[in-house]
């Protein structure tokens, strides 16, 4: 356990949910870092990265914070965490709601509702954040052509691509790196 994890769970802080789980060696429970029982002696503390990992060296889930429930407050944020991080790694695929639903093992319209309520916006808005950001990045070498640097971060044409970086950043792909460009000029000068 490092310290991170340490102060996450003295706090009971919800932001940590799903990114790991503490079992207790004294009761055998494994609970959230959001678990309001009583702050438990570190040293009879064990980290477990998922629940399933804790329940098989024979934990059982608390009884208070639920961890093995999935329609527990936290959940959202849980399944929100793994959409991120889904779409944070393949970004450049050609993803879909439905490949999210298969991986996520949810249906569409939670994933959708979920990811709404916990992000303020939805997950394919994220998707095509994530892919201009990305472009921006590549924008800034010169050596890579617009329409490459669109089929690079997702985008099927350059079309597509120059149309959601101007919905986004208010300005084209082209503006975007004249703009850079020129700034890069100007300090160099």
């Amino acid at each position: 356990m490092n310290n991170k994890q340490w102060k996450a769970i003295y706090d009971n802080d919800s932001n940590y949910d799903g990114h790991f789980y503490y079992a207790l060696g004294t009761t055998k429970t494994v609970c959230r870092p959001s678990c309001t029982a009583r702050t438990p002696n570190p040293k009879n503390v064990t980290i477990f990265k998922d629940i399933d990992e804790a329940i098989e060296k024979g934990f059982r889930p608390c009884y208070r914070c639920k961890p093995d429930q999935l329609d527990w407050k936290g959940h959202k944020k849980e399944l929100v965490a793994a959409t991120k991080n889904y779409i944070d790694c393949y970004y450049e695929a050609h993803l879909t709601l439905n490949d999210l639903s298969d991986v996520l093992q949810k249906n569409v319209s939670y994933i959708q509702r979920a990811f709404k309520e916990v992000m303020g916006i939805s997950p394919i808005k994220y998707l095509h954040e994530v892919r201009i950001h990305k472009a921006k990045q590549l924008l800034q070498n010169h050596s890579y052509s617009i329409t490459e640097i669109g089929l690079e971060v997702g985008y099927s044409d350059s079309a597509h691509f120059s149309t959601k970086f101007k919905e986004l950043e208010e300005q084209t792909p082209k503006e975007f790196r004249r703009k850079f460009l020129d700034l890069w000029k100007t300090q160099e000068s």
